[in-house]
């Protein structure tokens, strides 16, 4: 499947032609420092399969011709989505702009076996409501999966397994306008055409949800709040009144826009009752090896502490900060997590404006890492949750309510 002609169409122009927001000069010296940031600043670029340096010969005539506003938004998206990177992104779109992963999508695909294989949707989406399901085969637009070797479409990312399932994913979220249309086949080989409207955010109605389960376990769950500081006064109302439970599930399935530290630390302190380290940092551009100039971040304990037995639930919709929250309790030794690899977006990110345009370019400065030096992005869940059973509304919770009550046992 050749991702170059597909993207083409997800990306096409969006409308009218509007007036060139700047000058063909300045917006390839917006293109030549933007490469100069990534040079200096991307903390992931030993890990890609690019190279960064000739982005800016490849994308010269690219910004020479892009003579209205959408159009250069479009080839600033294909600059950065050379870098197969989801915590790469731009502080404005088009309606065409490609869906940001994972908070613009409802469908998570791997690369397995060569072919886009869906390994979780999200419940009650589009995609949900629609009967697709882990474990089918994607062909997208109805192109054969056989050419999974060329599921790229940018100028200069050489093919690569971590390089494909971006580009699959991105194909699958779409954009903010346009159907998804694509073919879906289960283990067993029934194939279904799906045709559906773009995706939508989860919405809620509160930062924090609980409630009081069975067996008197408290759930408290987070509703993509964690960039939010009121966040903090509704989980501790939440903690408040659970405080009878026997031990809790902390549910960060719904976080895929991250958060900032000012809301994840707080919630963090109140499960420790002295100062402790929940991740690990490292930012290239300040020199040294990784092994060494590392650095740990620490959280201040804020009582009253939670002192229950807690288990953390997550999945691909688990992002950044939520990440973060996630390695960080399992770190401090404080929770065991349950549920799918997390959306594994890479480092904490930082926004560099252009200079003449003005748009704002968000990437990775500093790699993060669980305390004991695991890439956050490399974490795998004590108890990995597949979706098998089909007979779970669930799996994940089930799980993690397993998991509880064998440590209350215990």
């Amino acid at each position: 499947m050749r991702v170059g002609v597909l993207l083409v169409i997800l990306l096409a122009f969006a409308g009218g032609a509007v007036a060139a927001p700047s000058t063909p000069d300045e917006r390839v010296a917006d293109l030549n420092w933007l490469v100069e940031q990534l040079e200096k600043n991307y903390a992931y670029r030993h890990k890609r399969n690019v190279d960064i340096p000739a982005l800016a010969r490849q994308y010269r005539e690219d910004a020479l011709n892009a003579t209205d506003e959408f159009k250069w938004i479009e080839t600033l998206e294909r600059v950065t989505a050379e870098l197969y990177d989801h915590h790469v992104s731009l502080n404005t779109n088009t309606d065409v702009s490609p869906q940001l992963v994972p908070s613009g999508t409802d469908i998570w695909a791997e690369m397995i076996g060569g072919k886009p294989v869906i390994v979780e949707v999200r419940p009650r989406t589009i995609a949900w409501r629609a009967g697709v399901r882990a474990g089918m085969t994607v062909t997208v637009l109805s192109v054969p999966q056989s050419r999974a070797t060329d599921l790229i479409y940018t100028k200069l990312t050489r093919p690569g397994t971590e390089a494909e399932a971006f580009f699959a994913r991105m194909v699958l979220a779409g954009n903010h306008r346009d159907r998804r249309t694509f073919t879906a086949c289960t283990p067993a080989g029934r194939c279904t055409p799906f045709d559906l409207a773009p995706a939508q955010g989860w919405q809620s109605e509160s930062r924090v949800a609980s409630e009081l389960l069975s067996g008197n376990i408290g759930y408290i769950r987070v509703e993509n709040s964690l960039g939010d500081t009121a966040t903090i006064a509704e989980f501790d109302r939440a903690v408040a009144s659970l405080a009878a439970a026997k031990g809790l599930i902390l549910d960060l399935r719904n976080t895929p826009s991250g958060g900032n530290t000012d809301t994840a630390e707080p919630i963090l302190g109140r499960f420790i009752a002295k100062r402790t380290g929940y991740q690990r940092v490292f930012e290239p551009r300040k020199g040294g090896d990784e092994r060494t100039a590392a650095w740990v971040k620490e959280v201040d304990p804020r009582g009253p502490q939670i002192t229950q037995p807690l288990v953390v639930l997550v999945n691909h919709w688990t992002g950044s900060m939520g990440e973060g929250m996630a390695i960080g309790l399992h770190g401090m030794n404080r929770a065991t997590v349950v549920g799918t690899k997390m959306a594994s977006l890479l480092g904490g990110i930082d926004q560099f404006d252009l200079p003449n345009t003005n748009i704002g370019v968000r990437f990775p400065i500093e790699r993060l890492y669980h305390v004991n030096g695991t890439p956050r992005e490399d974490f795998v869940p004590d108890r990995l949750v597949t979706f098998e059973d089909k007979s779970l509304a669930d799996p994940i919770l089930a799980a993690g309510v397993a998991t509880l009550r064998a440590k209350l046992a215990r």
